[in-house]
């Protein structure tokens, strides 16, 4: 048996050894960071907004006091990215039937069917794409689920066109943007005629929140009666507030009186301004300085078609979630004298706006 001053001479010749080994034994890697995950190449979203409305008052007096639930707009889109240069978008629309006659289900159509080919600040793009002014007023005002603006609501144009679409960026802090169109003409509808359009945009967006932008058109029509438009946008955006002022002239040859050319004008001015983080105030005013031409037809807001109005909307916009808006709101339309002495009546119509997303 070995006695203990012997096993504490072995103990005290060992420690230094083995304090000597661990130190010289570096520790362990730290495990592998955790690879990020990578975007999907394809991304499906979607909007729906629709309306309880309530018609106060109208020119046409068979439209008083009719009221109800109707869906504007639905959206289903795709988006897929096939490369750093190649991206794609179907997106399909329907909308219920604003006439205030008809009946029966929502009908899908493409609203988007474009390839993207993108070359740095610049992109070529092959298909039926959004036309650029109703485009970029949308993106700035932001209430489309209110109102379309001037140029799709009074039917100057239409939201989209089949063609080749070449837009890009210009400048060092790339501030400066541009977008050419050759297209049909025909809307999201199929080509029946020999008659092209080209559409043509500049826009400027300023250090300080003004931006400018710049639009013109010539659209070919069948039997010489041509259109061509001109447009100028004016834009302010703070952190709470936004503002714009829309000046458009638009001439269509032969579709007048006796076949006579027919000029028109408008005048529109918009604000937003958040009062709340949840809570924003909107209006718009429209002056239009013409008769609007085919008035009647328009779905959701038939207009008179014999006088001159003013057209405007105020809401307000309660954030429910982000992706989740009511938006209480009134539209209104008040009419000059026709050329017979007499003033068509008033239209006023109340609605509950819900708007959401994915």
């Amino acid at each position: 048996m070995r006695s203990p001053w012997r096993r504490g001479v072995c103990l005290g010749l060992l420690l230094p050894f083995a304090a000597s080994v661990s130190a010289q034994t570096p520790p362990p890697p730290p495990p592998d960071p955790p690879k990020p995950a990578e975007a999907p190449a394809f991304k499906i979203s979607g909007l729906v907004y629709g309306d309880y409305y309530y018609v106060a008052g109208n020119h046409r007096d068979e439209l008083e006091a009719q009221n109800g639930f109707w869906i504007r707009r639905v959206y289903f889109t795709y988006d897929h990215t096939l490369s750093k240069a190649f991206s794609l978008r179907v997106r399909l629309e329907a909308n219920g039937k604003g006439d205030f006659k008809s009946t029966g289900a929502n009908t899908p159509y493409f609203k988007d069917l474009w390839l993207k080919w993108t070359l740095g600040a610049h992109a070529l793009t092959f298909g039926l794409a959004p036309t650029a002014n109703i485009d970029f007023v949308d993106a700035f005002q932001g209430y489309r689920a209110v109102e379309k603006n001037p140029f799709d609501l009074y039917r100057w144009d239409s939201s989209r066109d089949l063609g080749l679409l070449l837009q890009g960026e210009l400048g060092g802090e790339r501030r400066t943007r541009y977008s050419v169109h050759f297209g049909n003409g025909s809307g999201t509808g199929s080509e029946v005629d020999q008659s092209k359009s080209v559409r043509g945009q500049l826009s400027h967006r300023f250090a300080g929140g003004l931006v400018l932008e710049a639009y013109a058109d010539w659209q070919d029509r069948p039997e010489a009666s041509d259109v061509w438009t001109a447009e100028a946008f004016a834009g302010w955006q703070e952190k709470t507030w936004r503002a714009s002022l829309q000046y458009g002239h638009q001439e269509r040859r032969e579709v007048g009186p006796g076949g006579s050319d027919l000029a028109l004008d408008f005048l529109s001015a918009f604000a937003a301004v958040q009062v709340s983080p949840r809570v924003t105030i909107v209006g718009r005013v429209d002056r239009n300085f013409d008769p609007i031409p085919n008035g009647e037809t328009i779905d959701y807001m038939p207009f008179a078609e014999q006088a001159k109005s003013v057209f405007g909307y105020v809401g307000v916009d309660v954030t429910l979630h982000k992706n989740v808006h009511l938006i209480p709101n009134v539209e209104m339309t008040v009419y000059d004298e026709a050329a017979d002495g007499a003033a068509p009546g008033t239209d006023v119509m109340p609605r509950v706006t819900l708007f959401f997303s994915w």
